[in-house]
């Protein structure tokens, strides 16, 4: 299977990476795999295109081919001689891959890393599917719609745990921040955000600004449904610890 390599934001990156907690996170080298029936996976079978390195147009998305020869040193568009020397190894620093490809270096995207995706084996072209090789990329504009695409999940996966969270400790009548739920949030998912605090600080506040938009606050839940027990719950629900302590306290006396 073919790979593509897209440049997203480094937390968007280790995020995804991530997703397969508790078990350790992919590698860089390993690529994120989505199912066909998931939207990232129908983006790709409808807009990646056969390129030839050569002629290789943007940097937001790189073909299997031109990474290699990346790794190698190379230009993404080939050549037979180095540029510089490294080992392929090793995964391309931002440094690298703006020297190598010739686009300047700003601050902004030194933020940035390249995330391994799998590619569909197949790709709709016209009336027909064809296999998709290690020649195959995005263009500037798909390949921004699927960042778009990879971002708003994750977007939605922040929001919805730092709302169940909340709820969760609301009812357990723990009072609990929102920046610790996101720190929670990224510890689990080992982003290693943390170690920054002015971008630990701006995350906090887009999250504030996501479940704003969102609408998703812990207060929007109705008690009433959240909580109601059917018959078949009340039968197999887990004893709390409370009532085991009690039952084993019991039978000691007994004895």
């Amino acid at each position: 299977m073919a790979n593509i390599y897209l440049r997203v934001p480094t937390y968007l990156a280790q995020w995804y990476r991530g997703r397969v907690a508790p078990e350790p996170s992919l590698t860089e080298f390993e690529p994120v795999v989505f199912s066909k029936f998931q939207e990232e996976y129908q983006m790709m079978s409808s807009w990646l295109i056969h390129v030839n390195e050569h002629d290789m147009e943007n940097t937001v998305c790189f073909s299997e081919r031109m990474w290699k020869n990346m790794l190698n040193g190379r230009s993404p568009r080939g050549g037979r001689k180095a540029v510089i020397k490294r080992q392929p190894t090793e995964w391309l620093s931002m440094a690298e891959v703006t020297f190598l490809s010739g686009i300047a270096k700003t601050k902004k995207i030194e933020s940035y890393d390249y995330l391994c995706i799998q590619a569909p084996k197949y790709v709709l072209i016209g009336n027909s599917w064809k296999v998709v090789t290690p020649s195959f990329t995005m263009n500037y504009r798909q390949a921004g719609e699927l960042v778009r695409q990879l971002s708003n999940e994750f977007k939605r996966m922040l929001v919805h745990w730092v709302t169940q969270e909340l709820f969760l400790c609301e009812k357990r009548g723990i009072r609990r921040d929102a920046t610790m739920c996101v720190d929670h949030f990224f510890y689990h998912y080992n982003v290693c955000l943390g170690t920054n605090k002015p971008d630990r600080d701006s995350m906090r506040r887009m999250t504030a600004r996501w479940m704003e938009e969102a609408k998703m606050m812990p207060s929007d839940i109705d008690d009433e449904d959240a909580l109601f027990l059917y018959e078949n719950e009340r039968k197999n629900s887990r004893l709390d610890i409370d009532t085991i302590i009690k039952d084993v306290n019991s039978g000691i006396k007994k004895h």
